[in-house]
């Protein structure tokens, strides 16, 4: 396990719920209490650039809620915006990668199985959005029954 002084602490960018940030070289991105949510990092490994998403559903469904559309939020549409943002900001398309982190099994049910549960459709989703748009995953520290909080530096 890593550990960081508070000055390294309050230098990294923090990535809240359904949302990202993308940085590149030495900064860090940071994210807390990943539970049944996946957070990607994701960049490319000849620039730099980065970044990491934290979402919290699987798909976006429209007239889903009265809340403002936030693409963050939804493994299909988050994943479509943070690669868009990336290659706006130099990264090449094609080298991109990623590594996986989250979908812990945070309520158990007997009236749901684990592989219907929040988490298992999020981690589901990712990786089919992942692999429709031809990324590699590179590692993966998901499931289990515990909450994780990610640091990604880019570069």
């Amino acid at each position: 396990m890593a550990s960081f002084t508070i000055q390294e602490l309050e230098n990294m960018i923090t990535v809240n719920m359904g949302d990202f940030k993308t940085a590149r070289g030495d900064r860090k991105l940071i994210t807390r209490d990943l539970g049944s949510c996946v957070g990607i990092a994701m960049r490319d490994p000849q620039t730099g650039v980065g970044g990491l998403l934290h979402i919290m559903l699987p798909q976006y469904l429209p007239c889903q809620s009265s809340e403002p559309f936030v693409a963050a939020k939804y493994a299909d549409t988050g994943l479509d915006e943070l690669v868009r943002v990336l290659v706006q900001q130099g990264a090449n398309r094609e080298r991109l990668v990623a590594k996986l982190v989250g979908a812990a099994h945070m309520i158990k049910s007997p009236n749901v199985p684990e592989s219907m549960d929040i988490s298992s459709r999020n981690l589901s989703a990712v990786r089919k959005k992942l692999e429709e748009l031809r990324i590699p995953v590179l590692a993966a520290e998901v499931g289990e029954y515990h909450p994780r909080t990610v640091v990604f530096e880019p570069g």
